[in-house]
Formats: structure tokens, C-alpha cells, sequence
């Protein structure tokens, strides 16, 4: 795992230090740099080694004659077989690495060399024979890229933080992405916050030529499910095809271990790699939380059903409290995400990457993607039941809806889950095509949002963002379509997001079972019955894990992987509330209408709306700000208490 950076259709090898420089954290055990000032094209990287630890892993890597030169982030599972294949056709490796095989592969194949990769990966990789710089992202955009372009000349990073050391970037709020901000906690699609900063997006590349760039998609699943293909078989299927994604993915030349919460995802994980490997030391790690404070958000403390799940396969758990005053770290935070993103899942996530790295571990194996993979979300859920009460009358169910929300928001309070999730099931029915996807996701509404901003900031990009992948949607199956755009969407520009810059951060590599290549096309498969069968989500993944878990565990009640958040809102954040939302600096930024904001402070504090994540939004928006805009790529501290936090 690596940081990546680079230009071209500029001379300026000044740049390439200073901005590999910026991502030491994502690499520190080497650098380095190449440039072709005849060609205009200079390349950098900051290396983690995780497979062949010698020199002969040193990039940026050529090919034997120099016409091909590669800066790489990621892992390429499959690279062994690619390697023997391409050894018996007369290649000639000089290490064991899986970047040289990217590079002979290209060799032969070019572009299309894409389509043979089973892993995560950013990659670029200039060809002097076509003079051409191609940037790349996985299938699912589990590592980031980001480039920018002015004139002939493109340049690109790992972290937007890189990119601000080049001095003539227009550090800019784009207007255009704040209120997909506010409705989603993050900016889908291929804009950012930063005016001019691009994505790559997920299973797309961009191929640069004289000045001239090319968008393509070069990534696509097509959901077709086999009905011809009975339930039973669809369970080992599952079981085999993630038993070696599993086992595939623990290929490392470095310590590896796993997050493990107790649920379902991690625990499956945690489960095949006992069972790919009985006899090895599998160290493990986890956040114990208050129950208390977790209680308020709904949530349930991890660690009960973590260690049960230890002690159950024989591996090691190790776990960090999430004490309340981990909050101390959002500034940290805030500048290692790059983007603005209001989710507090980063600090578990966070704090088990450093107390991993403090233990000796560098590679992580995550559960992320299970749900959106094996339906186990929710909305999954929410959507099937809109699918069966379609056929009622609109004009009874709609204010029957209505008024189920309303009782239960009264008798509850507004923050409780049950009114949260009637109000999200009653938008999306009163909703039609993407705008069902959107509602639920909505963190906020269009009326508050409105309400809220000082001026009119135009169309929302996340809704024409959100439409494309509505509509690129290949194959059968509402619920497909959902999961579809969810890994799209909120996987690509925000869990995979979070979850590889905090990992990063520690200088930790994370890795991703359930987005293997081979077990997504498995699951494009599997008729929607099997994934969600009856209340069951993740049926046919929990049926072929019953013979490693205990049904408790696969079976246990929902929960996020996340933080007591409305709590902090309420009582830890008062002070950084009142100092980052405060009326004169809101009438300094004048994005928002001071009388709003405090608006929506006073009915959260009365219970008589559900703003907390709104409100974590907004202070987190004014640190990016801060970090980003007011200063390129730096740090922010805390001007209140919370500078002194323990964490």
C-alpha cells in the first residue's frame, strides 16, 4: 500500500518531492521519484511494503527497455498466476512484486491489462512508445485517485493534501457538491468539495494524450440471476467462492490480521481464515465502547460479541476503548479524509488501525462490503416492503405513513430510531426512480437544507451523479439496482473512503474480502430471494457461514459500525459547537444563515428534531475548511478543551 503521485504535460520535478512528502503516512519505508523532462511527465510514490520487501520493489519500476514506467497503490491478488504465465511466455522478472507483474502484463496486453487484475489498486502508468499517462482505479474505487487539470497539464495524488503543493491550485469551495454534502454526509460521483479536484470514479480510468484526456468505464457488473440454480448449491457456491477470496487476500509478506466486531461480515472473515489456516496465530482487534453511552445512538458495544467469536475460532482479540474523549481527534481526522466526511465510524476504524500497527500488524482485513453485496442493509429491507405494498391505493397509505410517524415521533421523540426510520420509509414511498435511492439515504431534507443555506447553490451534482449510476444499472432486480449504486456511490466516496485513510493514517493496509472480483460476479448471480429471504438479510452468506458460527452471531440484531454521536452532540461537542458554529464566524463564511443554524441547534436540544448528524456535519465542514481552504493541506487544532485530548 502505497501513496502515488505525479504530472504531465508540465516540466516541473520540483513538485514531486513536496507532494510525495505530503503522504509519508501511506508510505513509510521508501521513496521515490522519476521524471522525463524531454517527455514532460514526472512520477513519485511513498512505499508500504507489504509483498517483496527488497529493493527490487522500488518505484516508480520500469520495464526492461525504460518505455514503460508505473506508480502503484494497492495489491493485485491474483498477481502469481499472471506472473508464471507471463514467465513461461518469456518475461523476465527481477523481483517478486506484484507492480512488476502490472508492468508486463501492460506490456502485453495495454489498456485491457485492467480487466486480468483481481485486487485494489490506484495505479499510473506512463508509455513513452504512445506518449500516454494512464490513471486507473480498482473495480469498486477501494483506493483512491484524484487528479487535476489546467491547460495540457494533469497532475495526480493518492490525497487531495499532495495536490495542494502546487501552488497555483485555487483552494475553492465548490458550491456545487455542499448540498449533496448535507443530504448523504459526504459528495458522490467524480466532483469534491475542492472547486477543480476530480475523482477518479470506481472501475474507470482516464488516459491522457498530448493534452487531451479520455473518460472511460472499464468495469462493469452485470446482474443476471440464475434461477436454474437451486438454493443449496447457491450456499456452497457462496462458501467456497469467499473461503478463497478469503484465503487469496492473506497472501502478505508482512504481519496480518483483522478488524472483528461480532457481526456477521467480520466474523465470516475471521472465520475462513481459521479455516484456511488451523494452526497460524490470527491476531484480531476491536473497540470497546461504553454500553451506556452506546445505548443513546441505538448502537450495541462490539466487544461481548467479539471476544464470543475469538474464543469461538482460537484467535487472539485485542481491543482500544472508545473513550468519550476520542473526539479529540476529529481535527486529525479531518485532515487525513481529505474530504468532508460526517461519519464517526472513522474513529473505531482509526483507533484499531493504530493499535494494530502498535502491535506489529501492517495488513488488515476488513468486513466491509458484505452488505451491500448480500442485501444487509435496511433499505434492502425498506425496498421489498415498498415492493409489496405498491399495489395498494397510494391516497390510504400515504397518510397512514404519515401519520405513524407522526405518533411515534410523538410518544418517542424525534431521535429515536423507530420515528428516524418511518420518516426515511415514508419519503421513499412517497418517491419514485432515483429519487426512492435518495430518501433513503437522506440524512437531513430539502426543506432544512434550503432553510439553511445563505444563498442558492443550484442543482445538486449527487443527484445527477446518483441518476447515472440509476440508470447504468445493467441486469434485473430493484434490490440489485440498490446495491448497484450503493457500492457505486456510498461504498466508493465513503466507506472505502474513511476506511483507507484511517488505515492509512496508522500506515496500515486494509483489505476488502467481499469486493473480490470473483465473489461480486458470484453475487450478481444469485436470484435477490436467496440474499433476502423473508426478514432474513444475508441469508444465503449467513447459511454457508452456520457451519463456523455460532447462530447468535449471524443472526444478532443490525448495528453500525459507529460512535455514541448523539451524545458528543449533546454534551462532549458544546464547546466546539459554539466556537466552529458560532454567528460571527457563520456571517465570516456566509454559507449558511447564523439564525438557521441556531435554529436547528435549539430543536435538537429539545428532542424535537434528529439534527445530530446535521449539526456534526457542519463542524466538520468548517475543520475541512479550515484545513483546506484557509491553509493548504495543514492541520487544524482545537481552540477549545478538546486540544488536550488523551487519544
Amino acid at each position: 500500500m502505497c501513496g502515488i503521485c505525479g504530472y504531465v504535460g508540465v516540466h516541473r520535478p520540483e513538485l514531486l518531492e513536496p507532494m510525495a512528502l505530503a503522504m509519508r503516512h501511506r508510505g513509510p519505508d521508501d521513496m521515490g521519484t522519476w521524471q522525463d523532462s524531454a517527455a514532460r511527465v514526472g512520477l513519485a510514490q511513498r512505499r508500504l511494503s507489504i509483498i517483496d520487501l527488497s529493493p527490487a520493489g522500488h518505484q516508480p519500476m520500469s520495464n526492461a527497455d525504460g518505455t514503460v514506467w508505473i506508480t502503484y497503490n494497492g495489491e493485485i491478488y491474483n498477481f502469481a498466476e499472471h506472473r508464471e504465465r507471463l514467465a513461461g511466455t518469456g518475461h523476465a522478472f527481477r523481483g517478486r512484486s506484484d507492480t512488476e507483474v502490472i508492468v508486463h502484463l501492460y506490456e502485453e496486453l495495454g489498456i485491457d491489462m485492467l480487466r486480468e487484475l483481481n485486487g485494489i489498486f490506484a495505479l499510473a502508468i506512463w508509455d513513452a512508445r504512445s506518449r500516454q499517462l494512464l490513471l486507473a482505479r480498482d473495480h469498486a474505487g477501494i483506493k483512491p485517485l484524484y487528479y487535476w487539470q489546467k491547460g495540457d497539464a494533469l497532475y495526480f495524488a493518492s490525497e487531495i493534501k499532495a495536490l495542494l503543493r502546487i501552488p497555483e491550485i485555487p483552494r475553492r469551495l465548490n458550491h456545487e457538491a455542499l448540498s449533496d454534502y448535507l443530504t448523504y454526509l459526504w459528495v458522490p460521483g467524480e466532483i469534491t468539495m475542492l472547486e477543480g479536484i476530480q475523482k477518479i470514479e470506481p472501475g474507470c480510468y482516464l488516459a491522457w494524450k498530448h493534452g487531451r484526456v479520455e473518460h472511460k468505464r472499464w468495469f462493469d457488473l452485470s446482474y443476471e440471476p440464475d434461477d436454474s440454480i437451486a438454493e443449496v448449491e447457491w450456499i456452497e457456491q457462496v462458501h467456497d467462492t469467499f473461503l478463497a477470496a478469503t484465503r487469496r487476500q492473506m497472501v502478505s509478506d508482512v504481519p496480518l490480521g483483522a478488524f472483528l466486531s461480532g457481526g456477521a461480515d467480520s466474523s465470516s472473515i475471521v472465520a475462513c481464515m481459521r479455516k484456511s489456516f488451523p494452526d497460524r496465530q490470527i491476531n484480531c482487534y476491536t473497540v470497546k465502547s461504553d454500553p451506556a453511552d452506546m445505548a443513546r445512538d441505538q448502537f450495541e458495544d462490539d466487544y461481548p460479541y467479539a471476544k464470543r467469536v475469538a474464543e469461538h475460532l482460537g484467535v487472539t482479540l485485542k481491543d482500544i476503548e472508545l473513550r468519550h474523549d476520542v473526539i479529540g481527534l476529529l481535527p486529525k481526522m479531518v485532515y487525513h479524509l481529505d474530504e468532508p466526511d460526517a461519519d464517526p465510524a472513522v474513529f473505531p476504524s482509526y483507533l484499531i488501525s493504530r493499535l494494530a500497527r502498535e502491535d506489529g500488524t501492517t495488513v488488515l482485513l476488513s468486513g466491509t462490503g458484505g452488505d451491500e453485496m448480500f442485501f444487509g442493509y435496511r433499505s434492502h429491507v425498506a425496498l421489498r416492503q415498498l415492493e409489496r405494498i405498491a399495489w395498494l391505493p397510494r391516497g390510504l397509505v400515504s397518510p397512514v405513513l404519515s401519520a405513524a410517524t407522526g405518533v411515534a415521533q410523538a410518544l418517542m421523540g424525534a431521535q429515536k430510531a423507530i420515528p428516524r426510520r418511518l420518516r426515511k420509509f415514508t419519503a421513499a414511498y412517497q418517491a419514485a426512480g432515483v429519487e426512492r435511492f435518495i430518501r433513503l439515504s437522506d440524512w437531513s431534507s430539502d426543506a432544512v437544507r434550503e432553510g439553511l443555506m445563505a444563498t442558492s447553490v443550484g442543482g445538486r451534482n449527487g443527484a445527477s451523479a446518483m441518476q447515472r449510476y440509476h440508470d447504468d444499472f445493467r441486469g434485473r432486480g430493484e434490490l440489485n439496482r440498490r446495491s448497484h449504486m450503493l457500492i457505486q456511490s456510498f461504498l466508493a466516496a465513503h466507506n472505502f473512503l474513511y476506511t483507507d485513510k484511517s488505515g492509512m493514517a496508522a500506515s496500515i493496509e486494509v483489505r476488502v474480502p467481499f469486493m473480490d472480483v470473483e465473489l461480486m460476479r458470484l453475487c450478481a448471480r444469485i436470484p435477490e430471494r436467496y440474499k433476502l429471504k423473508g426478514g432474513v438479510t444475508k441469508h444465503v452468506l449467513k447459511a454457508a457461514m452456520e457451519r463456523y458460527l455460532p447462530r447468535e452471531i449471524l443472526h444478532r440484531r443490525k448495528t453500525g459500525f459507529g460512535a455514541p454521536l448523539r451524545k458528543w452532540v449533546a454534551e462532549d461537542l458544546r464547546d466546539e459547537i459554539g466556537d466552529l458554529l458560532g454567528p460571527e464566524r457563520l456571517k465570516q463564511r456566509g454559507l449558511f444563515r447564523p439564525e438557521a443554524v441556531e435554529r436547528i441547534l435549539a430543536q435538537n436540544d429539545a428532542s424535537t428534531a434528529d439534527h445530530a448528524y446535521l449539526i456534526y456535519a457542519l463542524i466538520t465542514l468548517e475543520l475541512w475548511m479550515q484545513t483546506f481552504i484557509d491553509k493548504p493541506g495543514i492541520e487544524t487544532t482545537w481552540t477549545t478543551s478538546h486540544s488536550k485530548s488523551t487519544n
